[in-house]
């Protein structure tokens, strides 16, 4: 395919039923006045066809079109274009945005040399497009679930005469997380207005879509990961896609770029998770899985294996984990687990649900004697300590039982059947 024919009477033709379909789904999702604040910047066709390096669009376009996406899942968030570039109707924006991801995703074919599949290039990009509903919910979960931060009861709400007692003295924090579980912002609505602070919440969200990085990286990824997929988008079996080449990474790239969150575009992440301090480093693995719900301070979520297999941790939902943390290869967290700071857990470990582990904790399976350690699995509600050491070097699995309590530095190892053994303890 040349430059002068990435946008044929072919191209328009096929067009044309796609954006119909995909505009009569997504004008529902918009009220007035989000279409009032939507800003779509436009790129000429001709820089659209323009190549560079080995035939990948440049990052300069790309950047553009990840505005532009951001704009459609939270308009007037990002965009602020010259008057003359402004696509002011829905049906202009969507159709600017379509052609932009047709682009990237065909120049990401072109530049792997594989034109057997830019047939399907225009497909992939609208399925994409009907994915925006499931999207822009999402994104605003995401930001809902960054309220969790008590920073967002700022100087200028403490300034309009909430006192800082009155604040410490309120759970908040399980007024959301109820709003997540329900799928409804009403818990946390009813729970400001029966403290005559109902007028928090609109602040609170327009601080977060305005200053916050977190749910900017997160929609980054579900754009990344949107485009790693080949099954059918929900509810629309006839749209044909495949996982594109190059892209996701680059998406992944500038992610980390901006907000230093390197996010795998593989991870599967569910959403209402709050991203905390990303700039200070947040990482996950290809075959990483996150649970919704979560809070994920500056973290490494890595893998151990270089085999092509389940090597990254898996992390259930409302689990929260703390700076500095490391948990390596293919670790399970259950729900409603909490990590302190600086602790490191890898290999095979299995944590059951409602733990509380301590801050730089040491969990790890050992190739010691045994050239395949066994697991260590840890039961539901155990506390564990600060700076406490679990390690299994044994064949056999090492098992902590339910609501065992293990104080600070203590040093547990398998006894050889399996239960811990307490080797020190200070």
């Amino acid at each position: 395919m040349s430059e002068t024919t990435l946008f044929d009477a072919s191209y328009e033709h096929l067009k044309k039923p796609l954006l119909k379909q995909t505009l009569d789904r997504l004008r529902p999702i918009y009220s007035q006045s989000e279409l009032n604040a939507l800003r779509i910047d436009s790129t000429s066709r001709e820089g659209l066809s323009q190549r560079s390096g080995r035939g990948f669009v440049n990052r300069d376009i790309l950047e553009t079109v990840l505005g532009n996406l951001l704009e459609c899942v939270a308009p007037g968030s990002h965009n602020a274009p010259h008057l003359q570039n402004q696509k002011r109707e829905l049906s202009e924006a969507i159709e600017e945005v379509a052609d932009q991801l047709y682009a990237m995703i065909a120049q990401s074919f072109l530049a792997v040399t594989d034109e057997t599949h830019l047939n399907v290039a225009l497909e992939t990009a609208f399925s994409l497009l009907w994915e925006l509903p499931r999207l822009k919910s999402r994104a605003l979960w995401n930001r809902f679930a960054s309220l969790k931060d008590p920073a967002v009861w700022d100087a200028y709400l403490l300034h309009t005469g909430i006192s800082r007692e009155k604040i410490a003295a309120l759970d908040f924090r399980a007024q959301i997380d109820n709003a997540i579980r329900e799928r409804v912002f009403e818990p946390y609505e009813d729970f400001l207005g029966s403290l005559n602070l109902a007028s928090v919440l609109d602040y609170q969200l327009q601080l977060v879509v305005s200053t916050y990085p977190g749910w900017r990286v997160l929609f980054y990824h579900d754009v990344a990961h949107a485009l790693t997929r080949s099954e059918p988008p929900e509810d629309n079996a006839d749209l044909h896609r495949v996982p594109v080449p190059l892209l996701p990474r680059a998406i992944a790239e500038l992610g980390g770029r901006y907000y230093q969150a390197d996010l795998h575009p593989e991870t599967q992440i569910g959403d209402a998770n709050l991203l905390e301090h990303p700039h200070r480093g947040v990482t996950t693995g290809q075959t990483g899985i996150i649970g919704s719900g979560c809070v994920i301070y500056p973290c490494t979520l890595g893998g151990l294996s270089v085999k092509v297999k389940q090597r990254h941790p898996e992390i259930g939902d409302f689990v929260e984990i703390g700076t500095d943390t490391s948990l390596l290869g293919p670790v399970q967290i259950a729900d409603h687990t909490t990590i302190g700071t600086n602790t490191e857990i890898y290999g095979f470990v299995e944590i059951d649900q409602r733990c509380r582990i301590g801050s730089s904790v040491v969990i790890g399976t050992i190739r010691g004697a045994a050239e395949h350690p066994g697991k260590i699995k840890i039961g539901d509600e155990v506390r564990i300590g600060d700076g406490t050491i679990i390690e299994n070097t044994s064949e056999m699995d090492l098992f902590i039982p339910t609501r065992a309590q293990i104080p600070a530095r203590s040093h547990v190892a398998n006894d050889g059947f399996g239960f811990p053994r307490y080797v020190t303890q200070t």
